[in-house]
């Protein structure tokens, strides 16, 4: 059989037809999809990884040491003085108000200078700033309730400052010093030697009495607590003063007609307790700060460090 010549005419008008130049076409389309594929994947830099991924790195282990548990208290006393020092700046303190902050500002950084002893004891470097979270959780909002600031959020109104900023100081810094007592108190059983568990019963011992002293101071009368009295099934009487409305009047205004401003009233307002337990309290402190709202104030849960808040080895203060 003889092979027609591919420049025989009628050999070209046999092969293309309409359905061939659609094949050509089609093939033309594919292998330009396929040339602007390779060039893409040429001018890629960063082209997919194709096999295994490699095995993604592990945060070093967060060891609770001795170590870091003495760290950690030194941490929460830099952040004592940081809120005594809010009290100050913000309270409108009385000289005799300012003069037991500062007394529990040193006591504190006394407090601090042992801790560090022991941290070196136990083998840690020493931690010099306050406890970031604590900081930025806790300290930062009750700020906030002083001094006033824009809404956040889901918030519908701007929070106002406080109403009474010496009362909200005083209950501030014995909120701290109740905190200090059951930070201690709460960092005993993880600790792994008897002498590391009585340093930090010491600290705690001191932090209750400093607590004890400032709910005399503000509140003179209440030694114990009712509940306390009431399960030793001892007979008290307690008094309570109701809360008045307090009005004024601007006698200065030259319409005659008299201005009422009503004051903001706290329907159960806290009591401080020299003795509020029969044990020491390891629960929340509740913070209570800011312009009462409906009979009652904004507050804050203040709680003993825990795992997240833990000033572990190889973390730093620039780091924070």
């Amino acid at each position: 059989m003889i092979e027609p010549s591919t420049t025989d005419p009628a050999f070209i008008d046999s092969q293309i037809s309409r359905r061939g130049i659609l094949r050509v076409g089609g093939l033309t389309v594919a292998l330009g999809a396929l040339v602007a594929a390779c060039a893409n994947e040429v001018a890629d830099k960063k082209p997919a990884r194709i096999g295994d991924a490699p095995t993604p790195s592990t945060l070093p282990e967060a060891v609770v040491s001795d170590a870091v548990i003495f760290r950690t208290a030194v941490s929460m006393h830099y952040s004592f003085i940081d809120a005594h020092k809010l009290s100050k700046q913000l309270g409108k303190l009385t000289a005799d108000q300012s003069a037991i902050i500062d007394a529990y500002i040193t006591a504190n950084q006394e407090a601090i200078k042992e801790l560090q002893t022991w941290t070196a004891k136990a083998g840690g470097e020493e931690w010099t700033c306050a406890n970031p979270r604590f900081d930025r959780v806790i300290l930062g909002p009750i700020k906030a309730r002083f001094t006033g600031r824009p809404k956040q959020g889901a918030e519908e109104t701007d929070v106002p400052p406080t109403d009474d900023p010496n009362r909200d100081a005083m209950a501030l810094s014995h909120g701290i010093e109740t905190l200090a007592a059951a930070t201690h108190q709460s960092l005993v059983p993880q600790l792994s030697q008897p002498e590391y568990r009585g340093a930090v019963m010491t600290q705690g011992h001191k932090s209750a009495r400093r607590a004890a002293a400032l709910a005399l101071f503000i509140n003179p009368d209440n030694l114990l607590s009712p509940g306390n009295v009431q399960t030793a099934n001892i007979e008290a009487t307690t008094t309570t003063a109701a809360a008045a409305t307090t009005t004024t009047q601007n006698i200065a205004q030259s319409s005659g007609g008299a201005t009422t401003t009503t004051v903001p009233t706290i329907a159960n307002p806290t009591e401080y307790y020299a003795i509020p337990s029969q044990f020491g309290i390891l629960s929340a402190v509740q913070q209570p700060v800011g312009i009462p709202s409906s009979g009652a104030q904004f507050s804050i849960n203040m709680e003993t460090p825990s795992l997240n808040s833990f000033i572990y080895a190889g973390q730093t203060c620039s780091a924070t």
